[in-house]
């Protein structure tokens, strides 16, 4: 029933204060509520709960039942989760596209986005380092080479893991390595592979930590020659798995579909 649903997103925060009458702490459950809303977050934590719940239910008829069958498919779901996520994506891009294009045109220049960016109080002046980064990365996502970016490109240039762009995953491949490569041989060892991935605390707890890190650090190694290559780096990092949106829609369906037939009803 329709009741699964509203009574599942309760679960992760979402409209509890609807459900029981109790307060909730506002901005932890935007962010939980923004993941299945999407664009129609905005402003539900003030609505009444009538209201509230009439609008949920139009938004899973009208939006996600495709078929207007009064049930969600797996499909389904994992196509409005891939909308809300890949939508949330092409909002950041279009903010920071526009906040960096003085000049109101098709496209921003290097050196208004390095302006925008650096002129922010809240972002650290740049090191030689991530200066470079910031270039190669630009030059990367500037398909054109007019060291302008369109749009598109700069979707790219902003969000460069979330693009299936072969070059850029190369780029970011190299960074990782360098991060790690102590003795800068472009392979990196087992020591050098989990320098960056411990902290103190695991440190000083036993070695299951590092059992697990070995685990992960050998499934990597390919041909198994006890050394991490760019390119088994690369399948590492970038290797194509379940999308995160589609991990969300598998999770909601798991919560709410109470007989595991597959299909969530919208009845009321």
């Amino acid at each position: 029933m329709f009741k699964q649903i509203f009574t599942c997103l309760s679960v992760f925060g979402l409209f509890q204060h609807v459900l029981s009458g109790e307060d909730v702490d506002k901005n932890a459950a935007h962010t939980h509520q923004h993941v299945f809303l999407g664009e129609y977050a905005q402003n539900v934590l003030n609505m009444p709960p009538g209201e509230l719940e009439d609008m949920l239910y139009w938004l899973v008829e009208q939006r996600i039942d495709g078929d207007k069958d009064m049930k969600i498919s797996l499909d389904e779901m994992k196509h409005w989760m891939q909308h809300v996520y890949h939508t949330d994506l092409d909002n950041a891009v279009m903010h920071a596209f526009f906040e960096c294009n003085k000049k109101k045109d098709s496209d921003v220049t290097f050196r208004e986005y390095r302006s925008c960016l650096h002129g922010k109080p809240s972002t650290p002046p740049p090191t030689p380092k991530s200066e470079n980064r910031m270039v190669a990365r630009w030059k990367q996502a500037d398909d054109n080479g007019d060291n302008r970016l369109s749009m598109t490109e700069f979707g790219v240039f902003y969000f460069p893991d979330e693009h299936h762009n072969q070059e850029m995953h190369g780029l970011l491949t190299d960074e990782y390595i360098e991060d790690r490569d102590l003795d800068q041989d472009s392979l990196l060892s087992f020591q050098e592979f989990i320098a960056n991935s411990v902290d103190e605390k695991d440190l000083n707890s036993g070695a299951d930590w590092e059992v697990g890190l070995m685990e992960r650090y050998t499934s990597i190694d390919e041909n198994k020659d006890g050394l991490l290559s760019h390119p088994e780096l690369e399948h590492y990092l970038f290797q194509i798995e379940e999308d995160p949106a589609d991990e969300e829609a598998r999770h909601i369906m798991a919560e709410t579909d109470d007989d595991e037939d597959g299909l969530i009803s919208t009845e009321r």
